[in-house]
């Protein structure tokens, strides 16, 4: 077995397999928080990678009937926000300046949740950000003295949901100091009473949503920016027209307007979100997640993670080996899978699984 199995994202089954080759097993990949339940794609790819991607208009009309908006930018997978919006607020930290105020060469820092998606951090460190952290909610103090701050609601991987009227409190704060807030809403769709995507045409307020995960079609690699005009320009500048392929534009287009397969999607991800709550809670296991997601916080986190992974069974350990978070199972053998993997673990450990997160 290889020495390092710890990785900052799930989804690398192939690295996975190579620390695990005795295990047998067809693998149960339930690392992601992705839904299981992927759109059908029904294009002719051939054909559609023999030309250039044409212009976005289907795709963002489709998108802003998806998420009743109309100030949204698709961008090549909410990564590219994530990656570049650090570099927008360097280059043109201003965009619409209030009196009395002055964020040339601002310097303040930026502010992120303690847990959560790495990204963030690596991305705005990658562009010389000092970053700086809060543990539940940013303080007042905090929010006043940083040039920016994001919230990933849900957040992932603790599966904590924001209240949107403290989150619009949140951003009057920041933006009467020139500052602004980015909701990460990677994980939002099924909980839209919770979004921001409806004011996110206001001032120093971006929402970055996410097509792959609600769709469960990750390697499409599309995702939506909503936020002002001046930011939305800012963002535009950096994309170029080629930047949403030609199959990506098609899928997202169809899916984006398929109200009878997101019905029965939904209930679908409902279903079996309230499964995998009701089996860890019928193992002492308490968690806390999204529709998406379980995670279960425990010392013994990391024993959990590799003895799964010596059943074939690959879920996500927490970037601080806290705890484990859980994607939702698609088969039937999947969760007997899951289940008896976690069944023999509690067999072998002496110390009590409850961990509240």
């Amino acid at each position: 077995m290889i020495e390092d199995v710890h990785f900052h994202h799930g989804g690398q089954l192939d690295r996975i397999k190579h620390g695990y080759p005795d295990q047998q097993l067809p693998w149960v990949d339930l690392s992601t928080g992705i839904s299981p339940f992927s759109y059908p794609i029904d294009v002719d790819v051939q054909s559609s990678y023999q030309c250039l991607p044409q212009g976005h208009k289907k795709l963002i009309a489709a998108a802003s009937s998806f998420y009743g908006v109309d100030n949204g930018l698709p961008i090549p997978g909410s990564m590219w926000a994530i990656q570049h919006l650090p570099l927008m607020r360097k280059v043109n930290p201003n965009p619409n300046p209030k009196p009395n105020t002055n964020t040339v060469n601002d310097i303040r820092p930026v502010l992120l949740p303690r847990v959560g998606f790495n990204e963030h951090a690596k991305a705005w460190s990658a562009w010389g950000f000092n970053i700086e952290y809060y543990e539940n909610m940013p303080s007042t103090d905090q929010l006043e003295r940083v040039q920016a701050c994001i919230v990933i609601n849900p957040n992932n991987p603790t599966g904590v949901h924001y209240q949107k009227q403290d989150l619009l409190k949140v951003h009057k704060k920041l933006s009467d100091n020139n500052a602004w807030l980015i909701v990460d809403e990677a994980f939002m769709d099924l909980t839209p009473e919770y979004s921001c995507i409806k004011e996110s045409w206001q001032q120093d307020l971006i929402v970055l949503r996410s097509f792959g995960k609600y769709f469960g079609l990750p390697g499409i690699r599309l995702g939506s920016l909503m936020a002002s005009e001046a930011v939305i320009a800012d963002a535009q500048n950096l994309l170029n027209e080629w930047s949403i392929n030609s199959v990506a534009q098609q899928v997202a287009t169809t899916a984006y307007l398929d109200e009878d397969w997101q019905y029965e999607t939904n209930k679908r991800i409902i279903v079996n979100s309230a499964r995998l709550k009701k089996l860890l809670e019928s193992l002492n296991m308490i968690s806390q997640g999204s529709d998406f997601f379980q995670t279960h916080v425990s010392s013994d986190a990391e024993s959990m993670y590799q003895h799964l992974l010596r059943l074939g069974v690959y879920v996500r350990l927490l970037d601080d080996q806290s705890g484990i978070r859980i994607g939702l199972p698609r088969e039937e053998d999947h969760w007997s899978r899951l289940e008896a993997a976690l069944k023999s673990y509690i067999k072998l450990n002496i110390k009590p699984l409850n961990t509240v997160i």
